[in-house]
């Protein structure tokens, strides 16, 4: 980073700029800048948000905000006459860029070189003092207008992130600099946007780590009069629990590896339920990997080098890799042990290997020819496939496993694509059938056929345009016209199973949506993934899009409002070369490129469109449960198929907490909302819904001044005792949702959790202070002394099932038990 970070103008926003300017900034970059365009605004959104903001600064940029219009440069100007700053990204391609250097003289016309930011990419930017310019001569990301004596009044501030691709936010030295870029438009010195980053950060980790303690707090209170129990039992009884622990842990390896029905979730209270009864070390290692794994079931991992392309057959029993040494290798996807000897005949490089349909048959394309090999013995099978033109870019089988379509592009000796081809062969005995197709734009890059194998997509292009277009796969005759938004080539291109979508991912970096029978687009590209997609899948039902990248990601989308479900599954060390969905669309698959792996992924719970999830609630009946989702979402599934249910839906903001009441009938539920400038609201809301209908009950319980944190029903379901950040606990009429007497106060900082003893006669709650306080729900008077010992924050206080003890549980990483009538802990912090 240059030295002029350190001298960054600050200007405090007053009221009336703020008022007046739509953006914070506006970002001008060259069309071939756009991954760094993209991290900078990235960054920019995030560095300073506070909990309940959509974005800490509004940056404008015209990939995500530009408005189609026949006058372009007149939209441009009206939109940075909106903007406070301009950030300009310089590089060589900004300087050869007429776009970049109008907006940037527009600039300095209309508005001075005040509140103006640079960010090189590439290059050197030079500062002649003696001339007050950027020295021309030394310079090689100087636009010319900043070259010329007098245009600037001083050396401007600029960061480097030359050395910083891909240019993620999440990445210290990134997110370092972007905090310098954006310390001025805030107003602040950089000292201080770090620090209040740094605490939202923790405290959003808090708040997710108290959710977390929260459910298995739950889950070891339900096991925990059990095991005091069993602890005093005879030989014989320990012995026999034992048993029983080894069995819930072999249980549970079966269900992480994907081998038996049940899911992370019940893989997890199997785990607790072991360790209550049978406590042996690699049960504690076994709960550490899974709090640790999250959507991650499994990773099979092979040995191989230099792999080019990965496949997964469709038992999930093997895998298939491709090789710069020509051959193509099986492997044990359990074990990642090699099968057989490699298979060898491929001329060069093995670029791409698919699995028949029914796993049977591989097809591996390198340089001209196409092989289909017995997966089973190794033998080749039929003669070789040789392209007629060009060398091989995509192949495979058709849904029956009797056709393979092969995509290849003819390239010159100075790398430019002449043009490219499409062929359907005979998989059995290797003889083209019909004519090659040959209208295509660019190089042919992705192929598929359609779930009735009638048509194919194919996905090409070039550096500037990609193109998708749909063909008969029986006469080779294309069917409409190509689909052309795609900024570049089409990398991967797949069929939904109803025949009537397709989903393409292109090098510039977007998911698209396409209407297969009419041949037009579907809404707004999906972005989101830094470098080109290179692989996409639909769900069996085609309600979600799996994509994997370049940078090393695996995004879920929901295929009808195209926007991303949950956070970026991570873990792949290079290009993500396929993805695909279980037939029963429970989890993701997706397979890597030079470290040669495959991973599986659990996608129904862990990733349901919630993004974080805050809080969850089982029912009474353990038949359901309710997940409260960061994004301010609460959705009812199935407990027993982990399958959703429906959603539940008003206007609100985050959820922090939910609870059943003792019925089953109804939900509450503890929120915050952030008001319409994205600041935080002055009070939170308690809401009850009807766990059937799934709709709110009437309107909003309001009183808490700040965030409610925590929510319980009483053990008869009259009224509903809630904890916020104002530091006090409220009592309300169940039925009425009137407020029952005045707000019990005492803690000196925020309740974070609440709960009933099973008799109703005592609430429990824990805060911030690191204090647990008992009350009288009658009188609403404290009982006693407050009970201390945690180092910390109190996350989760619970009741035992005989009301005789308490436990919670803190951010110091210990549990206590109490006992509710001496208020003194009961053995030593767990």
């Amino acid at each position: 980073m240059c030295a002029q970070a350190a001298q960054a103008p600050r200007q405090r926003q007053t009221r009336g700029e703020e008022e007046r300017f739509e953006y914070d900034a506006f970002i001008s970059y060259a069309h071939d800048d756009r991954p760094v365009a993209a991290g900078i605004q990235k960054g920019l959104h995030r560095i300073g948000r506070r909990m309940g903001q959509l974005h800490a600064l509004r940056v404008f940029r015209d990939a995500t905000d530009l408005i189609a219009s026949p006058d372009l440069w007149g939209r441009v100007t009206e939109e940075m006459g909106r903007a406070r700053y301009l950030i300009v990204v310089l590089s060589p391609h900004s300087v050869a860029s007429g776009w970049v250097n109008k907006e940037v003289t527009h600039w300095l016309e209309r508005h001075g070189p005040d509140r103006l930011l640079f960010v090189v990419t590439d290059g050197h930017l030079i500062w002649d003092e003696a001339s007050g310019r950027f020295d021309p001569d030394r310079s090689d990301v100087a636009l010319p207008v900043l070259t010329q004596p007098g245009i600037l009044a001083a050396e401007p501030f600029y960061v480097d992130v030359t050395e910083d691709a891909p240019w993620d936010p999440a990445s210290p030295m990134f997110r370092e600099k972007i905090t310098d870029l954006a310390a001025p438009i805030h107003g602040k010195p950089k000292y201080e946007l770090a620090g209040e980053d740094l605490r939202e950060q923790r405290r959003f980790r808090r708040l997710r780590r108290a959710a977390i303690t929260g459910l298995v707090l739950l889950t070891v209170l339900a096991v925990a009069a059990a095991t005091l129990a069993f602890v005093q039992r005879q030989e014989s009884i320990r012995q026999r629990n034992q048993a029983i622990a080894v069995r819930l842990v072999s249980e549970a390896q079966s269900m992480l590896a994907g081998a038996r029905p049940g899911g992370d979730a019940r893989a997890l209270k199997q785990i607790l339920a072991a360790q209550s009864i049978g406590a042996e070390p690699e049960q504690a290692a076994l709960l550490d990997a899974v709090l640790a794994r999250k959507e991650l079931l499994d990773i099979a991992e092979t040995t191989a080098a230099g792999v080019k392309d990965i496949a997964l057959s469709s038992d999930e029993r093997r895998i298939v890799t491709g090789g710069v040494d020509g051959t193509v290798r099986l492997w044990e996807a359990d074990t990642g042990k090699p099968i057989d000897a490699p298979m060898t005949g491929n001329q060069g490089e093995v670029v791409i290997v698919r699995f028949s349909p029914d796993g049977r048959r591989i097809a591996s394309g390198g340089a001209t020819t196409v092989r289909v090999w017995d997966a089973d013995t190794g033998a080749p099978l039929g003669t070789p496939m040789t392209v007629a033109l060009g060398e091989v870019s995509s192949v495979e089988f058709s849904p029956d496993g009797r056709r393979i379509v092969i995509g290849s592009s003819e390239v010159t000796s100075s790398g430019l694509v002449n043009r490219g081809a499409v062929q359907v062969w005979d998989a059995n005995t290797g003889a083209p059938i019909g004519a090659p197709m040959t209208e295509h734009d660019g190089m042919v890059v992705s192929v598929a056929f359609a779930p009735d194998g009638r048509r194919l997509v194919v996905g090409s292009g070039g550096p500037v345009h990609g193109a998708v277009r749909v063909w008969d796969a029986d006469t080779g005759a294309p069917i409409g016209a190509p689909m052309t938004e795609h900024d570049g080539m089409v990398v991967s291109v797949a069929f939904a199973q109803d025949g009537q979508r397709i989903v393409s991912g292109g090098a510039d970096g977007t998911v698209r949506l396409w209407n297969a029978d009419i041949e037009a687009p579907i809404g707004e590209p999906m972005t989101g993934h830094a470098g080109a997609v290179a692989s996409v899948a639909f769900a069996p039902d085609g309600a979600r899009i799996v994509s994997g990248g370049a940078d090393g990601t695996v995004r879920l989308w929901d295929a009808d409002t195209k926007e991303p479900i949950g956070e970026p599954l991570t873990g792949h060390e290079s290009w993500v070369l396929f993805v695909t969905f279980s037939p029963d669309g429970q989890r993701v698959i997706s397979g890597g490129g030079d470290e040669g792996t495959v991973r599986v992924w659990d996608v129904e719970i862990g990733s349901a469109g919630q993004g974080s999830v805050m809080s969850v609630a089982f029912a009474p009946d353990g038949r359901r449960f309710v997940s409260a989702g960061a994004d301010g979402t609460l959705k009812l599934w199935d407990a027993d198929t982990g399958s959703p249910i429906g959603e539940l839906t008003a206007e609100q903001g985050v959820v922090m907490s939910v609870s059943f009441s003792p019925d089953g009938r109804r939900i509450v539920s503890g929120t915050f909302a952030p008001a319409s400038d994205g600041t935080t609201a002055q009070s939170g809301t308690v809401q009850l819904w009807d766990a059937d209908t799934r709709q709110p009950i009437g309107e909003p319980m309001t009183g808490h001044q700040g965030h409610v944190f925590s929510v319980a029903f009483a053990p008869n379901g009259l009224r509903i005792a809630s904890g916020g950040s104002d530091g006090t606990i409220r009592l309300w009429d169940a039925d009425t949702r009137q407020p029952i007497g005045e707000p019990m106060t005492g803690h000196r900082d925020a309740v974070v959790s609440v709960a009933f003893a099973p008799d109703g006669r005592r609430i429990a709650s824990g805060g911030s202070d690191g204090t647990i306080r008992l009350w009288n729900p009658d009188t609403r008077q404290p009982i006693g002394e407050p009970m201390t010992g945690h180092q910390g924050e109190v996350t989760t206080v619970a009741f035992a099932p005989d009301g005789q003890r308490i436990v919670s549980s803190g951010l110091d990483g210990t549990i206590r038990l109490w006992d509710p009538e001496t208020r003194q802990p009961v053995g030593e912090p767990l």
